[in-house]
């Protein structure tokens, strides 16, 4: 196995661990902790796209320092299409997924949108998809 498939194995085997109705939750959803996932795609609106340097940089300066706790990013590949154009073309591109479960605060939130905001700007795009749900912690 290559390393990467490992790591990808592991992550996926990881949250269908935390998923599974069979392990006793030590932390209820109702305690504010969730699960963001940020979609970072590498394609960027001049023709180029984010090389692994330029993301590893963006990772360490932005993302880690801001949860230095802990997180997993897992290489995806995905496709959008701009929903406010009926005749817009499916767009199809390389992506970053950043997984962060975290309490819950305005920090927190402060924290994702200054990600978010930073990797638009030094990328030039438009948007990073973002979303949360409620989890359950297990050991």
């Amino acid at each position: 196995m290559t390393r990467r498939f490992l790591h990808v194995f592991l992550t996926v085997l990881a949250l269908a661990v935390v998923a599974s109705p069979h392990h006793a939750a030590i932390a209820d959803p109702s305690a504010g902790i969730v699960q963001t996932t940020l979609y970072f795609g590498l394609d960027r609106g001049d023709g180029g796209s984010v090389g692994e340097c330029g993301w590893r940089r963006f990772l360490a300066e932005t993302v880690t320092p801001r949860f230095p706790d802990g997180l997993t990013v897992v290489d995806a590949y995905g496709q959008w299409r701009d929903t406010e154009r009926a005749d817009a073309a499916i767009v199809r591109e390389a992506t970053k997924v950043v997984i962060v479960v975290h309490n819950a605060t305005p920090d927190t939130a402060a924290a994702l949108a200054a990600i978010k905001a930073d990797y638009m700007a030094r990328f030039g795009q438009r948007s990073v998809f973002h979303t949360e749900a409620p989890v359950h912690v297990v050991e």
